[in-house]
């Protein structure tokens, strides 16, 4: 049969591209006509087993739903399609395969088919997890231990420096030194506190919430030096639902209302707006202060770099791991002596719309993968 297929170039073209891969050939309706060898070791059925069965048999129950139908669909209308996809082995085992569907047509009977090619990458998936889920492990490591080190001894400092200062005589000097230690000390138990929340931060628990309280919380636990500096407050808020950890989120939102606040020396202005687009929400914190240098964009996100003096270079690595966490993204754009704009961005349908619901002919089809984003920096897990 696959003789007759190649006698055709529509046809040669798709299953020579795709060699290397498993084929099936299918008619429109899903019914496999052919096999080739490599569905032995790719799914556990030989050819044979394939062969006159529907190609449902691979896909797993919650896709069976909308995607089966939907790729069908789209190959009846001539539409190719190509993606990652979990499919279910003979022995009931799920694994990430990369899907190829291209329609065509059988030239033995001038019917139409649909040439199936299929990618086992469900090792490259468990790698790329395995890394993500490890890329701060050792760094995480050495904070947490960093910070249980520092702890102990600041406790014991904080302690001997008041008794000295009860038994000593008071002055105006001693006095100024006196909160001058006390200040510094301070600073490190904040650092302290900063490395803990970064090495500690526990996995999402994610409901389905509102995010426009959220957002409100976070201006009121700041309203005091909003004030202090008459920085005026521009919110354009819709409140979006979407599954979010609620404290992730108010330390994410937090961080960056601090950071724009240090950012602007006085009288300032901070943007804050919530908005759904497509299948994102997108929270905006902008400022209208210092920007930051151009050179020093990409490496805000890392742990400890800081452009201030002063700085812990923990914050904006903690909001990364917060974006990283909730299958996120973070971007910024800045402008030197204008202002900075970073956006969180929150998937609000973790999956496809081809998996989510009919698809409707005429839309955009061709591609499950959504198109690039441009951004001065896009802070990703690195896929």
């Amino acid at each position: 049969m696959l003789d007759a297929y190649f006698n055709a170039s529509e046809i040669a073209d798709v299953v020579l591209s795709c060699i290397q891969h498993t084929i099936m050939v299918t008619d429109p309706h899903g019914k496999i006509l052919f096999a080739s060898p490599g569905t032995e070791q790719l799914l556990g059925f030989a050819p044979e087993e394939l062969e006159g069965q529907e190609l449902s048999l691979i896909f797993t129950e919650e896709d069976m739903e909308y995607l089966y139908g939907n790729l069908l669909t789209m190959a009846r209308h001539r539409k190719p399609f190509e993606g990652q996809v979990m499919l279910v082995r003979k022995d009931l085992r799920r694994f990430f395969a990369f899907l190829v569907v291209r329609p065509g047509t059988d030239p033995t009977v001038d019917k139409n088919i649909v040439v199936v090619c299929l990618k086992d990458i469900d090792h490259e998936k468990r790698i790329e997890k395995t890394l993500k889920e490890n890329q701060y492990e050792d760094l995480i490591r050495i904070a947490s231990g960093v910070a249980h080190e520092l702890r102990n001894p600041l406790v014991s400092i904080g302690g001997f420096i008041n008794r000295l200062y009860r038994s000593c005589r008071s002055d105006q000097e001693h006095d100024r030194y006196y909160e001058f230690i006390l200040a510094n000390l301070r600073k490190i138990e904040r650092l302290v506190e900063k490395v803990d929340a970064f090495a500690l931060l526990p996995k999402p628990r994610l409901n389905r919430e509102p995010v426009g309280p959220v957002i409100e919380r976070a201006l009121k636990n700041q309203e005091q030096e909003i004030k202090r500096k008459a920085v005026n407050v521009v919110s354009d808020v819709e409140d979006a639902l979407f599954r979010f950890d609620k404290a992730h989120l108010l330390k994410a939102i937090s961080v960056l209302i601090e950071n724009a606040l240090d950012a602007i020396s006085e009288a300032g202005t901070i943007c804050i707006s919530c908005k759904v687009k497509g299948n994102e929400c997108r929270i905006s914190v902008s400022d209208t202060g210092c920007g930051i240098d151009p050179k020093d964009i990409p490496f805000i996100f890392n742990p400890f770099f800081s452009t201030k003096a002063d700085g812990a270079g923990i914050d904006l690595a903690t909001v990364k791991r917060i974006m990283d966490s909730h299958s996120g993204q973070i971007e910024v754009t800045s402008e030197k002596g204008r202002g900075t704009n970073f956006v969180l961005v929150f998937p609000l349908e973790r999956r496809r719309a081809i998996r989510t619901a009919p698809l409707a002919i005429g839309n955009s089809l061709q591609q499950g993968t959504p198109q690039p984003k441009t951004s001065t920096t896009t802070a990703t897990d690195g896929k």
